[in-house]
């Protein structure tokens, strides 16, 4: 079933994939290839999103190449992770009838004209790191593994690169962390300590390396 969605989804994608580009995605792209030619984010183009889907689009379009079509496919292949994951969250949940149900009802919406989804906008790549951090958060409140906690929240913080509003995510995932915390009657304990230091160091991180490159870039570009 998740291959029928998959298939699905890839061949409406794949009839537009020289369909000319969004405003917005325009913007990722064009940045996206200055990153490609050595140049760091907000030298030549300047805008107040984080950079983490300029990014992500020069990660694309140097796998498949510096045209419409590269950042289309870049879309295709986010999107299709993000269907996969969002199929594991719900059979996580409720089951696998759950788990195929909703990833085929994402897929359908995510590709609808009516939120443009057909453009490789940056809600595109949040919900690519977001859904599966919040699986591996449900993973991580069953086995009490700390490690899955931090790769949880280095996901979330992945996700708030993508866009400021993927925080909204991470804030999630604190929330959910303090309710099992009270719900376990362990909130004044070491080990709830331990465990929301390592989720809250797995989502800083990103941003932290994010902004380490980015001055690097900066620095090498201006010698």
């Amino acid at each position: 079933m998740v291959l029928l969605v998959l298939l699905f989804v890839g061949f409406i994608r794949v009839r537009l994939l020289d369909m000319p580009l969004e405003r917005d995605e325009g913007e990722y792209a064009y940045a996206g290839q200055l990153i490609l030619q050595g140049i760091p984010p907000y030298e030549l183009a300047y805008n107040m999103k984080l950079p983490g889907t300029y990014y992500a689009c020069a990660l694309g379009m140097a796998v498949f190449g510096q045209t419409t079509a590269g950042v289309h496919l870049t879309l295709l292949a986010a999107n299709s992770l993000t269907i996969v994951f969002v199929f594991l969250l719900g059979r996580k949940l409720f089951g696998v009838t759950a788990g195929w149900v909703t990833c085929a009802s994402y897929g359908v919406m995510s590709a609808s004209p009516a939120v443009a989804g057909l453009a490789a906008h940056a809600t595109h790549f949040v919900v690519l790191f977001a859904v599966p951090a919040t699986w591996l958060l449900w993973k991580a409140a069953e086995s009490k593994q700390r490690r899955t906690f931090f790769f949880s929240g280095l996901l979330y913080g992945l996700a708030f690169l993508m866009k400021q509003q993927g925080i909204c995510f991470g804030l999630f995932g604190s929330i959910f962390l303090l309710w099992l915390a009270v719900r376990n009657r362990s909130i004044f304990t070491r080990d709830f300590a331990r465990t929301g230091l390592v989720f809250g160091l797995g989502m800083i991180l990103p941003f932290e390396i994010g902004r380490a490159v980015q001055q690097e870039c900066r620095d090498r570009y201006r010698m």
